[in-house]
């Protein structure tokens, strides 16, 4: 056994002997320790329109529902 496991089994050993209320303050502030640090925000909006940007006009309302009128009177497949 290395001694970090044998550290690691150590301090485990310690904790299990800890109240339950206590514990999870120890995990809370350990997660606390992996939280993100704070970065600027990126203008993600721009990036998204020019993502869906298309030379395209948009498509009508029955262009939009001819594909699901499609799969609603498909017939029921034979056996």
């Amino acid at each position: 056994m290395s001694t970090q496991t044998s550290s690691y089994e150590t301090i485990l050993a310690l904790v299990r002997a800890w109240p339950a209320a206590q514990r999870f303050l120890l995990v809370h502030d350990l997660l606390a320790t992996l939280a993100p640090t704070e970065r600027a925000p990126h203008p993600t909006l721009p990036h998204a329109r020019g993502l869906l940007a298309t030379d395209h006009a948009p498509p009508t309302d029955a262009q939009v529902d001819a594909p699901i009128d499609r799969q609603t009177t498909v017939p029921p497949s034979q056996p």
